[in-house]
């Protein structure tokens, strides 16, 4: 068979996670007085004596940190120093204010692992009182910090602010090279259309790459040249459609190859009809058909079940199926966390996250490493420069991707590895492509 020429995106640090023999996609784990054994590790949670094996956060954020340290190794980066980049989030509300208590406990949780990457964590904090004309001063001179790696507004905003100002015409304000909470709509669009883009959401792009390593590792999927799994043959199930999850997880995934279902919402049913018995039967064929279910409705009265507050029970989940449940809603006690899918329906799954240390660490270690793509960003001609200074390593890492990909030799890549390279280093094209190829040759100059 032909060589089909690779022109989409190419690198990145997936390639160098799924090699780590340390980091354990799948693991054993007591949760609520319960043991599970087939727990998708976001996070890689510590307890008292229990040491699990590292999951997703806890490989990534130390490989940033080390990365980062090794700028001083490379002499088109050693002017770089991570500790200057900050991570900026505003938040905005009063002290006092319950409808922001969550948002400083957010805020905080990033900030700790912003810190640990070897970037700077830094909030801007303002009253319920501030007026929009305040908050657009502001951001104009945070767009224009050369220090600020990325910067994202912290929603919803407390209070009289919250109801005043229009936060979508805000954040639509913010710079594209800055977005890396994918906030803009002009980010949300250029991702759902598979375009070259700065960043993608987080907490989409998380789960993703939570399915890609399960796919991967544990179903022999192929990789794709760009580190995201091929969906190709598989039904996938997206449950929600809100415009920072939902939607534009649909549409990463149809870029991905995967045979979409959905997304469910309220609306959904058939012939013009969206009364309660049409859309149970409807949830159930979709969900009973789906090899992979991404649940992201959050808390809703879909009142869907009798005996059940959960979206998804037992008898609505394909056996052997991976679930990646991105819902988290404190009801009932209004202290446990609680997903779409019902605990009981858990048993038929190959392998699923829980309420805790799945979706949430990994949406968090994506805002983190956006943070310091954003650092990249800042320093695009250096990082062109270090990758001129390094071609062998780009041509022959990316020769060996393709290769892989295409499963045929490297020598047959190599002029597309080639073309690739001077897409990176050029001028012309879009950074993101410089920054994967930098990302991709790490391991190679750290050895």
């Amino acid at each position: 068979m032909a060589y089909r020429q690779y022109n989409d995106r190419i690198g990145g640090i997936n390639h160098w996670l799924f090699m780590q023999d340390e980091f354990k996609h799948i693991i054993s784990r007591p949760f609520r007085g319960e043991e599970y054994t087939t727990v998708i590790n976001g996070s890689g949670v510590v307890k008292g004596e229990q040491k699990y094996p590292k999951g997703y956060q806890e490989t990534i954020i130390p490989e940033l940190k080390r990365r980062a340290d090794f700028f001083k190794e490379i002499s088109a980066l050693k002017d770089i120093n991570a500790a200057d980049a900050k991570v900026l989030t505003v938040l905005v509300g009063d002290k006092d204010d319950p409808a922001v208590a969550a948002s400083r406990s957010y805020v905080g949780m990033k900030g700790a692992s912003t810190k640990q990457s070897g970037l700077s964590s830094m909030m801007e904090e303002f009253p319920s009182t501030v007026t929009k004309a305040e908050m657009y001063e502001n951001l104009k001179k945070w767009n224009n910090d050369s220090t600020i790696s990325i910067l994202m507004f912290q929603l919803p905003f407390g209070g009289k602010a919250g109801k005043e100002i229009d936060t979508t015409a805000l954040c639509n304000r913010i710079a594209l090279e800055k977005d890396g909470d994918g906030l803009n709509q002009m980010t949300l669009g250029l991702m759902s259309l598979g375009a070259e883009r700065y960043y993608d959401c987080c907490t989409p792009s998380g789960m993703v790459d939570l399915a890609s390593v399960y796919l991967v590792r544990e179903k022999g999927a192929r990789l794709r040249p760009d580190g995201i799994a091929s969906f190709a043959g598989l039904e996938v199930l997206v449950a929600g459609r809100s415009n920072i999850v939902g939607e534009p997880l649909f549409n990463l995934l149809k870029r991905f190859d995967a045979t979409t279902l959905g997304p469910l919402h309220t609306k959904t049913g058939t012939g013009g009809k969206s009364d309660k018995e049409t859309q149970r039967r409807i949830y159930t064929e979709l969900s009973k058909r789906a090899d992979i279910v991404f649940g992201c409705m959050g808390f809703h009265p879909y009142k869907v079940h009798a005996d059940t507050e959960y979206f998804f029970n037992a008898e609505m989940i394909k056996d052997g199926c991976l679930i990646i449940d991105a819902s988290t809603s404190f009801r009932k006690d209004g202290r446990k966390p609680y997903g779409d899918v019902d605990p009981s329906a858990r048993s038929k799954a190959a392998a699923f996250t829980l309420e805790t240390g799945g979706v949430g660490p990994a949406t968090v270690t994506k805002l983190v490493h956006q943070g310091w793509l954003g650092m990249l960003y800042q320093n695009i001609d250096k990082v062109r420069k270090a990758l001129e200074d390094n071609k062998e390593t780009v041509v022959a890492t990316f020769s060996k991707l393709l290769a892989c990909y295409a499963n045929l030799s490297e020598a047959d890549a190599a002029g597309n590895a080639e073309s690739l390279y001077n897409r990176a280093v050029s001028n012309d094209s879009h950074p993101v492509h410089a920054v994967d190829a930098l990302e991709a040759i790490f391991p190679e100059l750290m050895k």
